[in-house]
């Protein structure tokens, strides 16, 4: 059996560390260059539990008390659309693998739009 195999099925350490002991986790789990889930496993700490410490510490940093965002990251933002003057005889439109491009009216039959996603 292999080291991370022994890792994770040892048991995770159930207590509630202060304030302080939670800032030393999450300063070790910075410096340490690990994933979550590798350092919680390593370390025996709740993997929930140090995401939390972590997400917390972050807000604490940030000027707006917010979470930041990473880098690379996914991040939203929403995109105000301007009513479109022309009218559209589709009702949704999927847009496929090799920038092919599916509209499909109000009108189509299911049997005929479940022939049609098997061939696109």
């Amino acid at each position: 059996m292999n080291e991370t195999a022994e890792a994770s099925t040892l048991p995770i350490r159930k207590f509630l560390p202060s304030q302080e002991a939670r800032s030393q986790w999450v300063k070790r789990f910075s410096e340490s260059g690990l994933s979550l889930r590798e350092f919680s496993a390593q370390n025996r700490i709740g993997y929930m539990s140090l995401w939390r410490w972590v997400k917390r510490a972050k807000a604490k940093q940030s000027p707006d008390g917010a979470a930041e965002v990473q880098p690379g990251a996914t991040a939203f933002t929403e995109i105000k659309l301007v009513p479109s003057m022309e009218r559209y005889d589709w009702v949704a439109e999927l847009s496929l693998p090799q920038g092919r491009v599916l509209r499909l009216s109000k009108e189509v039959p299911a049997a005929m739009l479940e022939q049609l996603l098997r061939v696109c």
